[in-house]
């Protein structure tokens, strides 16, 4: 709280508010929509009131590169309108996705100066915390009100308690806030403005061990195989044997909560079976899916993004998916969306955004972690498939090729 205190010392009204809006949204990305709504308004305003002092046409000009793909990736939900026959869920998604359009151009009319990395990613800590508490609260107020709270204390570790139940009273889902949650860890663990903190290791271990644990809680999968990845690229690039020390000591402590917590086991466990062959449901789903597409010879343009469910939809009843078909489910997949949606097309220019991260970031710290944590999303959810994915991936996109390319002054 101390280091976000500080940021906001010695700045005119503007700079103050710009800074506030700034932290207000990023801190409500774990919590409600409705508050990290109104908090995204606030930084509408604040952006128009600093545009001036702030350079801002001159930094849009500046930041076209990576402005221009951004822009690109929103015209792909416009033009999945225009594609498709059945528009009834269409129009609600072109909606959805208009921060993927607001949100870069605010953060890019401004530079790196107008930006404290270090307060915008404590500013996510406070609130993954205070999303924390809630849904904490929430399950000693179940446990509590139970006849034997202690019998429904062994609970704990199993779905009731963990998964989509978890942060039910955020009105949420456990995959965005297991994102933000390995967004900040990461963070906490390689990136420099914390190097200071992490010299303390007993300090930083309480710090971690909450996060890590509601993470554990989510039930993510990807989530834990992310947060392991970036630590196992940072072990690569560090070859001695303090880091394989520090690397096999995190691995441990996520791999014994993951075998406690029943769900999260169970979920792995449905991945392969003892002869090491896939069974996990999504992969099938995902054969079905592109089966279906190509029948119906629209690899170049797509099915439009209202009749992309129709194929889906096909998909499920085809492969005998009665859950997926009776909840109606996505592709649960970033990459098969748009390729089922806007065709080869859609696809190309979701990669080339990817890309043009790479290149623009050179995957500095955050950059490395926030890429590396997308990208593995991606393949396993339709991470745009709902505001909270769009408004993540909006903010951290242009926010971080901000700082790590930033504006000539």
């Amino acid at each position: 709280m101390r280091g976000i205190i500080n940021c906001f010392q010695f700045k005119d009204w503007r700079a103050l508010f710009f800074n506030s809006s700034i932290c207000f949204f990023v801190g409500t990305l774990p919590l409600y929509l409705n508050l990290n709504t109104i908090a995204l308004w606030c930084l509408v305003v604040s952006s128009l009131l600093t545009i001036k002092s702030h350079n801002g046409i001159l930094n849009l000009k500046q930041h076209i590169k990576g402005l221009v793909p951004v822009y690109m990736l929103f015209l792909l939900f416009v033009f999945g309108l225009l594609l498709s026959k059945n528009t009834d869920r269409v129009y609600s998604d072109v909606v959805r996705v208009i921060p993927l359009f607001l949100i870069p151009t605010l953060i890019f009319m401004h530079s790196k100066k107008h930006f404290n990395k270090k307060t915008v990613l404590l500013s996510l800590g406070v609130g993954l915390s205070v999303g924390m508490i809630i849904c904490w609260f929430a399950i000693a107020a179940s446990i509590m009100s139970k006849s034997d709270p202690l019998k429904q204390a062994t609970y704990l570790f199993e779905w009731i308690y963990t998964d989509k139940n978890l942060v039910m009273p955020l009105d949420g889902h456990p995959g965005y806030f297991a994102v933000l949650v390995v967004v900040f860890i990461s963070a906490l663990l390689f990136d420099n403005s914390f190097k200071n903190f992490r010299k303390n290791k007993i300090v930083l271990a309480v710090v971690l061990f909450p996060y890590i644990l509601f993470l554990i809680q989510t039930s993510s999968r990807i989530g834990v195989i992310a947060l392991l990845t970036i630590i196992i690229i940072y072990a690569i690039k560090k070859i001695n044997l303090k880091s394989i020390l520090y690397v096999m000591a995190l691995a441990s402590i996520v791999v014994i909560l993951s075998l406690k917590f029943d769900y999260l086991s169970l979920k792995f466990d449905k991945i392969f079976n003892s002869k090491g062959q896939i069974t996990e449901e999504r992969f099938g789903r995902w054969g079905e899916i592109l089966t279906v597409f190509n029948e119906k010879d629209k690899v170049l343009l797509g099915v439009g993004s209202g009749d992309s469910r129709l194929v889906y939809r096909r998909a499920y009843y085809n492969g005998g998916y009665d859950l997926a078909f009776k909840e109606n489910y996505n592709a649960h997949n970033q990459y098969i969306e748009f390729f089922v949606s806007n065709g080869v097309i859609g696809l190309f220019v979701f990669v080339f955004v990817l890309l043009l991260f790479i290149k623009q970031t050179k995957l500095k710290e955050n950059a490395l972690h926030f890429f590396v944590i997308f990208s593995l999303f991606s393949l396993t959810e339709t991470f745009m498939g709902r505001s909270q994915g769009v408004m993540i991936f909006s903010f951290f996109y242009a926010f971080l090729i901000v700082y790590y390319a930033p504006i000539k002054s």
